[in-house]
């Protein structure tokens, strides 16, 4: 890993785009990580996230993904796509009380304004009460950098959370959204959650169930699409995804029909 990060073509970014479920746009593009490894091929964060994690290089590696996230999005900028971009972040990584000022240095040499970038943190985060970590969270969103809190709904501290880190969107567990269509009680909460988050500022997003049915009860809770619906669209290389982001955004705006004709009263 110290040798990959010492080069530019080892670590890749695979690209997801993020849809609306009701009005077909893209609402973001995260960004996943792979590994082209000179030796073992390509390797999926299951094969090293957690090695790394572990390691004194998870500072160099965060800065690397960042940057390379921030690379693809200004393209997007020079492009004129409005579409933020959403990296996971180690819960680890938010111990360091250097990465504000790394990402702020990132987002300025890329000039990609801050709310294009998306930070997104998970449960392992919210049960933990470390000073640090709130003060780094409120640094970042005091820059404008926005915070996805993940596998929303699993713990019994994420209410609490939202009290301590206003958080932008709230992505709501695979395992809810999956039995949806099956159980009233779970769409039920689904909908509680995602109008505690009409409430508090944040948008309700589901990790994708990857069936159809699930899908079209999502789109009636309110809630817009997140990556891992295969029916949608897999992860790829960031020289496709300007053209499928603009393939998007040019569908949803042909579906929008005019009321009346132009200079009618």
């Amino acid at each position: 890993m110290r040798e990959a990060l010492d080069v530019d073509d080892q670590l890749e970014l695979a690209l997801q785009p993020m849809i609306d479920l009701v009005a077909g746009e893209p609402t973001g593009v995260e960004a996943l990580i792979r590994w082209r490894h000179p030796r073992r091929g390509r390797l999926t964060p299951a094969d090293f996230i957690r090695t790394v994690e572990g390691s004194e290089l998870l500072g160099a590696f965060t800065r690397y993904v960042v940057d390379k996230a921030l690379e693809v999005a200004a393209e997007w900028v020079r492009h004129g796509l409005d579409v933020p971009i959403s990296i996971n972040l180690s819960a680890r990584s938010l111990l360091d009380p250097r990465l504000p000022a790394e990402v702020a240095e990132s987002l300025r040499r890329h000039q990609v304004p801050a709310h294009r970038l998306v930070l997104d943190i998970t449960e392992t985060v919210v049960m933990s009460e470390l000073k640090v970590i709130d003060e780094v969270l409120s640094a970042l969103r005091t820059m404008g950098v926005q915070l996805a809190l993940s596998d929303f709904g699993t713990g019994s501290s994420s209410l609490t959370f939202l009290t301590r880190v206003p958080a932008n969107e709230l992505e709501i567990d695979r395992s809810f959204v999956a039995r949806m269509a099956e159980s009233p009680e779970v769409a039920a909460i689904v909908r509680t959650i995602v109008d505690l988050g009409s409430g508090t500022g944040a948008a309700g997003g589901g990790r994708g169930g990857g069936a159809r049915r699930p899908a079209g009860r999502a789109r009636r809770a309110g809630l817009y699409g997140r990556p891992g619906v295969p029916h949608f669209f897999r992860p790829m290389p960031s020289d496709k995804i300007v053209a499928v982001l603009r393939s998007l955004l040019d569908s949803a705006q042909a579906r929008i029909l005019p009321l009346r004709a132009e200079g009618a009263s």
